[in-house]
């Protein structure tokens, strides 16, 4: 009886680690496939919230220039300073031709050089001759070289230091914001000879090749088309806002902003169209030229021009 207890005993846990194997392979079969797993990758979004993030994606990723990409010209201030020979540190400025001097090799030339040219030229200058193995470091303190002019209906009207890339939306936070009497455009002047160029330039003084147009109401909701670089010279011109009359026999007589492209039809539009006393054909301009006042009679696809006073008669009949 002992024994066949003890045979009864033995196949019981025979069958119950057989089933336990069995289950454990099956059990051990699914964790390897779940450690194994990779989920599929994420499709793609798709309409404007992709689109927002691909460009947010293409803004993180631009390369934006660096302070060693910088191109030194004359009258920009350097800090310079040789690891582990403060001695020779030196804060320096290029003079007007481009050139500075700096202890045991003299003269060094730094217009047109970038800031990391400008470090591997004097630490390979030292190196020659002086030191072993130099480390040098440059910084700029001040930029003096590359200016732009900022004039008209701006907070802070004056001169501006390019520090890098600089666009036209940099200038203008700069230069504290168009004021309320700003009008719808922005000029840049951009002479030829801007490379030379110490003061600003006007509109007048240069021909319509140097002169580049911006919106200004596209400027400040985000249009990037508009935002363009500026470069060393450009005057950035800011004019008062344009206006514009009419009296006479029209809806609502008054004065209206001038906008770029409006015409005598157009001014009577925005003044509510003419009245029923009005005359057409006798409508005139009246405006201010050399001094002296002069009427025009008009014509519906004439161009208005700042002041411009359209008079609208009543009719005879």
């Amino acid at each position: 009886m002992k024994l066949i207890k003890t045979f009864l005993i033995l196949f019981l846990l025979l069958t119950a680690g057989g089933c336990g194997y069995i289950w454990g392979g099956k059990d051990s079969t699914l964790s390897s496939q779940d450690k194994s797993f990779t989920p599929s990758p994420v499709p793609p979004q798709s309409g404007e919230a992709g689109q927002q993030k691909l460009l947010t994606e293409q803004t993180e990723n631009r390369t934006v220039p660096t302070d060693k990409d910088y191109l030194i010209g004359p009258e920009d201030v350097l800090k310079i300073q040789v690891w582990d020979n403060t001695d020779l540190d030196r804060t320096v400025q290029v003079s007007r031709e481009g050139i500075f001097y700096f202890p045991l090799i003299g003269s060094v030339k730094a217009d047109g050089l970038s800031v990391a040219q400008l470090e591997k030229e004097l630490s390979r200058r030292l190196a020659d001759e002086y030191l072993i193995n130099p480390h040098v470091t440059i910084t700029i303190e001040e930029y003096k070289n590359k200016k732009v002019f900022v004039l008209g209906e701006v907070d802070k009207p004056g001169t501006y230091y390019l520090t890098g890339r600089t666009d036209l939306l940099d200038v203008i936070s700069q230069a504290g914001g168009q004021t309320e009497n700003a009008g719808d455009e922005i000029i840049i002047i951009r002479p030829q000879n801007n490379l030379k160029k110490e003061a600003p330039t006007m509109p007048n003084e240069v021909g319509d090749r140097e002169i580049i147009t911006v919106n200004l109401y596209r400027l400040m909701r985000g249009d990037v088309t508009t935002n363009i670089d500026l470069q060393k010279g450009d005057t950035v011109f800011v004019p008062k806002m344009s206006y514009f009359y009419v009296y006479g026999e029209v809806k609502t007589q008054g004065r209206y902003t001038l906008e770029k492209g409006t015409t005598v039809l157009k001014g009577i539009t925005m003044a509510g169209g003419l009245t029923e006393k009005a005359s057409r054909w006798r409508i005139k301009i009246i405006r201010e030229k050399d001094g002296a006042r002069i009427e025009i009679k008009a014509k519906m696809d004439q161009l208005l021009e700042p002041e411009d006073i359209i008079s609208v008669p009543e009719s005879f009949f």
